[in-house]
């Protein structure tokens, strides 16, 4: 069986002038089949789930392309900044970008600003949408004399941009969060070497999960909401038992700080 693989390459770009212009002339790699960006590419690049569109972050909005022919379909310049991150909802139906210390709401279809989420008292670090598209999760870096002071999630909804929970308990900045596939629970890694596991409709506090002698940097739920990865700069990855927070096993070898952390569909 032949399987098709299209790799994406990310390329910082010079900004619209004439030398961009010229750059955009030059023939491409070989086997390359488009060449996308105008602008700083200033983030990430992101499929949208049913892979016909991709969304990139650069230096004077989102781009939004057509992911089988590379045309330009969108340009969201709300933006006052460059552009940190794009992420689509599962359903594909809105985008969130970041800059600075807020987070943008898009419609995909219509290119429509739905909410500017901006309570926010830092740069923003990390954005996660929960399963059903009801919920996005976000957290924010802000140091004052070299100490962060931000350590706080919060949980936002989605359809109105109102402000449900801010989750307190960290005592250092929050790196990482994610849903568990049920939608039920959050997962937050932070720089006090601690999993925190929340409730994702009330914002109680479940468990906190110690064993890290780093700051975790990346948290993971496995497809089947059985497990729990958690990546740090102790240079290990943890696994937790998702239910009651247990430590299952961990993974050594890495010789530098575990930045991100995946499972494989099949969970295994």
């Amino acid at each position: 069986m032949k399987i098709a693989v299209t790799l994406l390459m990310l390329f910082t770009l010079f900004p619209l002038s004439s030398s961009a212009q010229e750059y955009t002339r030059w023939s491409l790699p070989e086997g390359a089949k488009a060449r996308l960006g105008k602008g700083h590419i200033t983030g990430n690049i992101a499929y949208s789930p049913d892979g016909t569109r991709l969304a990139m972050a650069s230096s004077i909005g989102v781009w939004i392309y057509d992911a089988h022919t590379g045309k330009e379909l969108d340009l969201l310049t709300e933006h006052t900044g460059s552009v940190r991150s794009v992420s689509f909802s599962p359903d594909g139906f809105t985008l969130a970008s970041t800059r600075s210390d807020k987070v943008y709401l898009w419609d995909v279809n219509t290119g429509e600003l739905l909410h500017t989420l901006k309570d926010h008292t830092g740069r923003i670090n990390s954005i996660a949408f929960s399963p059903d598209n009801s919920i996005i999760a976000s957290t924010s870096i802000r140091y004052i004399d070299g100490r962060d002071t931000n350590r706080m999630v919060w949980l936002w909804d989605v359809n109105t941009g109102e402000l449900l929970h801010t989750l307190s308990g960290h005592t250092g900045n929050v790196n990482s969060v994610s849903f568990s596939p049920d939608g039920a629970t959050l997962a937050s890694g932070s720089s006090d070497k601690t999993v925190r596991l929340w409730d994702a409709n009330t914002g109680t506090l479940l468990c906190t999960l110690n064993g890290h002698t780093g700051s975790v940097e990346t948290v993971s739920f496995s497809p089947d909401n059985s497990t729990i990865a958690s990546g740090s700069s102790d240079e290990t990855v943890r696994l937790w038992e998702a239910n009651t927070g247990a430590h299952l096993r961990t993974l050594n070898g890495h010789t530098g700080s575990v930045e991100t952390v995946s499972f494989s569909p099949d969970n295994s």
